[in-house]
């Protein structure tokens, strides 16, 4: 075992332990796929390290995917049963005719900052240049495209858009002057501080409702799995009371994922990530809109499409009526 793995290893054994898990013949194997750094992480390894997930009779495979548009494929291919990543994908393939819907929303709002070279001061300076985003028709670049908007820019005519990777291939294309700007998640405000780069807008501070952070399934996987679904929304909702509630556990689970000491990280990151996740997943009618909004000049379905085409809140509104997020 290797050093860092060994340390790994002892500061897992230090998180609590949650008992009375069902037996292993019980469990349920589900294959999750998920897309984006940081807290996207912390929300998923919270529950499977605590055992959270075997307590309610699931046995997760978690599989990290570089872009939410090909985690979308990959769950179309049937690679995995459930998807975590922004709603805007799966709306984006369900206005495209395929069935993908959002079973819970973690988060309805965004964790996101826009980060620039130095030499780059507002938004407006970026028409010419080059911007980074995971991939095209990722979340990432869905998002880029919203502010660009929003600062005047026309995303497709003033800038170039360039496929570059997650957060940290985003930030090392700043470094090396390949790009100027890019979106990014907030765990790495303090390295770009450190950086010189400058931080344009922060989007937690918009109120703007989102889908973020959301569990998609295809339309036959919820018929046929119900308890699944349930069984994951609750494992999801109990690691994220634990991670709101104490501070230690969320800062050493977030020192793994990030593989960081860095105290200013760990308090910024467990902070942000404890304000923005929701015990109670609803995704909001507002949040839709947002994205429907966004794609209505260039996909006229989207402009009569309705929230309810792109949900399916069957199991959440099961454990509202038993009174589970109480």
């Amino acid at each position: 075992m290797k050093i860092r793995d060994f340390f790994v290893f002892l500061t897992a054994l230090s998180l609590p332990l949650i008992p009375s898990s069902p037996s292993a013949q019980e469990l349920q194997k589900i294959k999750i796929g998920y897309s984006g750094t940081g807290i996207t992480q912390y929300a998923l390894e919270l529950p499977k390290r605590l055992g959270i997930f075997k307590k309610n009779g699931l046995d997760p495979e978690i599989v990290y995917i570089g872009s939410g548009s090909l985690l979308s494929q990959a769950l179309v291919a049937g690679t995995f049963d459930v998807s975590l990543s922004q709603g805007s994908e799966a709306m984006i393939a369900k206005l495209q005719g395929v069935d993908q819907r959002i079973v819970a929303s973690i988060a309805n709002r965004f964790n996101h900052v826009y980060l620039t070279h130095p030499s780059i001061t507002s938004l407006k300076q970026l028409k010419g240049k080059k911007v980074a985003v995971s991939r095209i028709g990722s979340g990432s670049h869905f998002i880029t495209n919203l502010v660009l908007r929003e600062a005047g820019l026309d995303p497709q005519k003033d800038v170039t858009v360039l496929q570059v990777g997650n957060s940290s291939s985003r930030m090392a294309a700043i470094l090396a002057g390949s790009v100027e700007g890019s979106i990014m998640a907030a765990d790495f405000i303090p390295r770009a501080r450190k950086e010189g780069f400058n931080i344009l807008v922060d989007l937690a501070e918009t109120n703007i409702d989102y889908p973020f952070l959301t569990f998609i399934m295809m339309g036959t996987a919820i018929d046929r799995n119900p308890k699944m679904v349930k069984a994951l929304i609750k494992s999801m909702s109990e690691g994220i009371r634990v991670f709101q509630t104490d501070r230690k556990v969320a800062k050493d689970l977030i020192k793994i994922a990030l593989r960081t000491d860095d105290p200013e990280t760990l308090d910024l990151a467990a902070e942000r990530s404890a304000k923005v996740l929701e015990r109670r997943p609803f995704p909001t009618v507002a949040g839709i809109q947002t994205v429907l909004d966004e794609l209505s000049p260039k996909n006229p379905k989207a402009k009569s499409a309705k929230f309810e085409d792109f949900v399916d809140l069957r199991a959440l509104k099961e454990l509202e009526q038993e009174g589970f997020f109480r």
